[in-house]
């Protein structure tokens, strides 16, 4: 991982789920609070449909789901509430970590079992 590699924040969601349309704005919002990430809307349905299908395995059970990577290392990928204190919290911790500390959260994530996409794949 490259100190330079942005912090890459995604929500994955769906365009006929209500709590999601109404999450977009919170969503944006941390943008604007974050300039040093890239934010994404990731569409899970159009993304699955999609010839490269990106999102791998990834089936979520809920809405929206919260992915946080830097460089190749998926640090978090799971549902979280619709509040921006609590996103704040989890990007600001994210944020924070040097290139071992990254490494180490994407192996802890790979052994709990969260698989998640490689968001680089939607970063245009």
């Amino acid at each position: 991982m490259d100190a330079a590699d942005p912090l890459i924040v995604a929500c994955l969601c769906a365009q006929w789920c209500g709590v999601c349309r109404d999450w977009r704005p919170g969503f944006e919002s941390l943008a604007t609070r974050f300039p040093q990430a890239r934010f994404i809307l990731i569409d899970v349905e159009d993304a699955a449909q999609s010839a490269d299908n990106a999102l791998g395995e990834l089936e979520p059970e809920s809405f929206p789901m919260c992915a946080v990577q830097r460089g190749a290392h998926l640090l978090y990928c799971d549902v979280l509430p619709q509040q921006p204190p609590v996103w704040a919290r989890l990007i600001d911790k994210f944020a924070g970590l040097d290139a071992t500390a990254a490494a180490q959260a994407a192996t802890q994530l790979q052994l709990h079992g969260k698989a998640g996409p490689d968001l680089r794949a939607f970063v245009r």
